[in-house]
């Protein structure tokens, strides 16, 4: 019993001394508040390069590209206008050969022997009608005298014009038959390369049968295929830049010559022929090609990437870094480039720096570093 009696009061300190510990720490806990100790620091958001951008001013170009091949402007196939026997074909794919220059000949015993027909029937066509002549004029004589009726003399008068008219049809053929022979030498319609060749000696052509194909390639442009939404802001005369297969990176100088009125059909796309101007022998029809027409610019604009642009109630903004922290900058957002990724903006300084990451807990007054790159 006298030993539970001193520990029962030991005890009883001990509470008595925690009870005291308690109350103290409440009562210095409002004091603290009170005197204004710093809470803990929030940690600054790391952003990385890429999620930056830093406003500066910049040509904004809009262009159009395309893809074709590329052929000569001027091309023809060389065809037949007799039918006969070729006697000669004197030029072979690939020749150069000059306007007016003899390409192949027919046969003209045939077309020679029709000619000399068609001018006998002429000759005698004008006899008679020099004889319907004579005897118009003596009828007409023979009528003032009352020699002859008047019903003679109108025949007489019949049968001369009749004539007449016989010599003017024989001169027709005559021309139709000189032509014929005439046309039986194939001449070259204008300078160019000999493409390709579909006819040879002896061989039987007929009227409009092809002989050759002729090109002309100091003159080559590209047949592009444009998408209907791309082809609007094309021009005729607008320049281009043009890379053709087998000249590596070597940029052609081009312009837009001419832009099909309508879509091909089974596609959405439209022909655009783009002329090349910088001359090469070395250019052949059928090359690949590819290029870009620059149909917009502007120098010296304020433009951001279109992620960089948000809204809210207060309009359009961006989130600029100032001193470190997020800050609210209201823009007007103007015209988009780039298919809508680059979009040009008032409000901006040169220098400022943005976020354009997609993120969409940033608020303004946020606590940002960017990590070096």
């Amino acid at each position: 019993m006298r030993i539970r009696t001193p520990l029962i009061v030991g005890l009883s300190a001990l509470a008595l001394m925690g009870g005291i510990g308690v109350l103290i720490a409440a009562q210095r806990q409002p004091a603290a508040k009170a005197t204004g100790a710093p809470a803990p620091v929030q940690r600054p958001l790391e952003l990385v390069e890429i999620e930056v951008h830093t406003v500066a001013p910049r040509t904004l170009k809009e262009k159009v590209r395309f893809t074709g091949s590329t052929q000569p402007v001027d091309q023809t196939v060389v065809k037949t206008r007799v039918a006969g026997r070729l006697a000669d074909v004197l030029v072979r794919e690939g020749e150069r050969v000059t306007a007016g220059q003899v390409l192949a000949r027919f046969e003209t015993v045939e077309l020679q022997a029709r000619l000399n027909e068609k001018l006998s029937s002429l000759e005698a066509a004008r006899a008679e009608s020099r004889w319907a002549e004579k005897d118009r004029a003596d009828k007409a004589q023979l009528h003032e005298q009352k020699v002859v009726s008047r019903s003679a003399f109108d025949q007489a008068n019949a049968v001369a014009d009749a004539k007449k008219s016989m010599v003017a049809v024989a001169e027709a053929q005559v021309d139709v038959a000189r032509k014929n022979l005439n046309d039986a030498v194939v001449v070259a319609p204008f300078d160019g390369i000999v493409g390709e060749r579909f006819a040879n000696p002896g061989e039987s052509i007929p009227i409009d049968g092809r002989l050759l194909t002729l090109l002309d390639t100091s003159r080559i442009e590209v047949a592009a295929q444009v998408p209907a939404a791309d082809v609007v802001p094309l021009r005729v005369g607008q320049p281009s830049l043009v890379v053709v297969e087998g000249f590596g990176e070597r940029l052609f100088p081009a312009r837009v010559t001419r832009i099909s009125p309508t879509t091909q059909a089974g596609s959405r796309s439209v022909p655009v022929f783009v002329e090349i101007t910088e001359r090469d022998e070395a250019l052949r029809g059928g090359l690949f090609g590819t290029g870009e027409v620059t149909v917009a610019e502007v120098r010296n604009a304020i433009a951001i990437p279109a992620t960089g642009l948000r809204r809210d109630d207060g309009g359009d903004f961006v989130l600029a870094i100032r001193d470190g922290r997020l800050a609210r900058q209201a823009v007007t957002p103007g015209r988009r480039w780039s298919r809508g990724d680059v979009v040009e903006v008032a409000g901006l300084a040169a220098g400022e720096r943005i976020v354009v990451a997609p993120l969409p807990g940033l608020k303004p007054g946020q606590a940002v570093t960017v990590a070096p790159p």
